[in-house]
């Protein structure tokens, strides 16, 4: 058996040779290893892109639950003046009055068309609070379903 040549042993020659392969082997390690490293960082920028991207989803959907409340909170305030400011009792206990004031035919048909005006802005009112308690509902709906989405999103 002989044994391989020691650096020493082997000639001139060789030893730059060696040198060469040794150090393209060095440096296909390193590149191996920074590509490694760039696909992980690759990964990691990917997965932060999407996290990103369903946080801004989730505030636009809180901001339009807000936008949505103040609006209805409007509607509901104003349904509340214009029933505050037409009271029905007043409004009759008036009308009786001006029509025990006047007998006259005219003034009747006045007030009933009043009360018949009355009437319909009471019933709009309560059809502008039906419609949006139907849009909160529809809106809490989907809220509940994008939470879940969200949800099942990050158990993946």
């Amino acid at each position: 058996m002989s044994t391989p040549p020691s650096r020493s042993d082997r000639p001139a020659t060789d030893e730059p040779r060696s040198l060469a392969v040794e150090d393209l082997r060095s440096v296909r390690r390193w590149l191996i290893l920074l590509g490694l490293i760039a696909v992980a960082a690759i990964g990691v920028a990917a997965f932060a892109l999407i996290r990103g991207a369903e946080s801004d989803e989730e505030s636009a959907d809180r901001d339009r639950v807000v936008v949505l409340e103040r609006q209805l909170k409007q509607r509901l305030a104003q349904v509340d003046r214009r029933l505050r400011g037409t009271s029905e009792e007043s409004d009759v206990n008036k009308l009786e009055r001006r029509v025990r004031r006047s007998g006259e035919e005219s003034d009747v048909v006045r007030l009933d068309r009043r009360l018949r005006r009355l009437e319909g802005d009471l019933v709009d009112a309560v059809d502008g609070a039906a419609d949006a308690n139907q849009g909160l509902g529809r809106l809490a709906r989907r809220v509940d379903g994008l939470s879940r989405a969200v949800r099942a999103l990050r158990r993946r």
